[in-house]
């Protein structure tokens, strides 16, 4: 019976070591770089474009499946000359929705095209919610960087084997006429052995210490960020609603963000330009457009606004706070960068109720200045800078914000 169990163990830890090696068989790989497919997504295609749906434009994520990676390539660069090419699918998509011209983008290489396509493959695959819908906003960061499922399985097959080794190692003992003893048993031994050496004592007290100030390192750097940060607001307005299913352009409401320095939290008679005529809401019924009707002294019954009412202002609740010393301005970004608002803010047509997306900290700005190609193709803003550019670089070069001084200090801390 003794030698039978032996004869096991070998396999059963192979067996094990196996399971083991198989967690890394799953990842497919893809020939493009999915997260610049994202960041490049969002700056150019989700003011149009969902994975899962239709919006101004068809959703985009089974596109890779209907169309060739050669025909995609072609459309997203000048879908205009693809046209008038002849090619008959490129007229069908253009009548199927009503002659909306799509813009073209020949800033766009095609290694850049494939990274948006392979993003459309991962980002429109199924996320599991672990937060059962709550929390704070935030899905999708959560799904890339939460492996606790994947750990705690990683952690029971460990356990397993440790138990399977003290078997083992009883089971010899017992053969050898010597006496067993339990897990518990063996790790008191080790621990006093392991303190009572000045060398391994000293050893855990500089790891203890590593693993100590790692952790305050961490918390000190966390201050001041407040990713996925979601307030509650004195009007339950529905971003999803407003950008994602009427499709309103988020400068519409925001317009301070075209022209200056800030993004203007929209005054209620902006909010009146709609909802003079509309007063119920697909979500709330009356209840929260009421709330704009009481702050500005609008009657929906007699459609006017009620004499020698005292306005009252609506206490909305910032989410986006930079920290006095750094320098911001949303025109520069929005009008002349030609910058989508998903950029930073992440997909808020998606968004009932808003939340920081990005944590807006130094590094995260200046890897994005790093990466972010300057719109500098049809654009008359960098009109002149494109020569000096091309000179300077090459015809083909890709020329990011660093390299017109993007990273400079003074172009944020002034």
């Amino acid at each position: 019976m003794k030698h039978r169990l032996t004869e096991r163990v070998p396999q059963t830890i192979l067996t094990i070591i196996l399971v083991l090696s198989s967690f890394g068989s799953f990842a497919q790989d893809y020939s493009g770089d999915a997260g610049n497919g994202k960041s490049l997504f969002n700056s150019n295609c989700a003011s149009c474009h969902k994975l899962d749906k239709k919006m101004i434009g068809p959703a985009l994520g089974d596109v890779t499946e209907r169309r060739s990676k050669e025909w995609l390539v072609k459309w997203v660069k000048d879908n205009a000359a693809l046209r008038a090419s002849g090619d008959a699918e490129a007229k069908a998509i253009f009548e199927e929705f009503n002659g909306s011209v799509m813009p073209a983008f020949p800033n766009l290489s095609e290694s850049d095209v494939e990274d948006i396509l392979t993003y459309t493959i991962e980002g429109a695959k199924p996320v599991v919610d672990n937060n059962g819908g709550g929390g704070t906003g935030g899905e999708e960061v959560a799904a890339e960087s939460d492996n606790t499922v994947i750990l705690l399985v990683l952690g029971a097959i460990l356990a397993l084997l440790i138990m399977l080794l003290v078997r083992v190692k009883n089971v010899l003992k017992a053969v050898k006429g010597q006496p067993t003893s339990t897990l518990v048993q063996d790790a008191d031994v080790i621990t006093k052995t392991a303190l009572k050496n000045p060398k391994i004592a000293t050893l855990l007290t500089i790891l203890i210490a590593i693993v100590f100030f790692q952790q305050l390192y961490l918390a000190l750097m966390a201050v001041g960020v407040h990713e996925n940060y979601q307030p509650e607001q004195p009007i339950a307005f529905s971003h999803k609603i407003h950008a994602g299913d009427n499709a309103i352009d988020c400068n519409y409401c925001h317009y301070g963000a075209r022209k200056g320095k800030h993004s203007n939290i929209p005054a209620a008679g902006v909010c009146m330009n709609c909802h003079m005529n509309i007063s119920e809401g697909p979500n709330t019924g009356k209840e929260e457009i009421a709330k704009i009707y009481a702050a500005v002294g609008w009657d929906p019954e007699s459609s006017s606004y009620i004499e020698g009412y005292e306005q009252k202002p609506i206490k909305w609740v910032r989410i986006h706070n930079l920290p006095d010393l750094a320098y911001f301005n949303h025109s520069q970004h929005v009008t002349a960068g030609q910058v989508a608002c998903q950029t930073c803010h992440g997909p808020i047509q998606e968004m009932e109720e808003v939340y920081q997306y990005s944590p807006l900290t130094m590094g995260w700005c200046i890897n994005c200045h790093r990466e972010t190609q300057v719109q500098v193709e049809s654009n008359d803003y960098y009109a002149k800078m494109h020569e000096e550019l091309k000179a300077k670089y090459g015809e083909d070069a890709e020329i990011t914000v660093e390299m017109i001084g993007g990273l400079e200090c003074g172009k944020c801390h002034y």
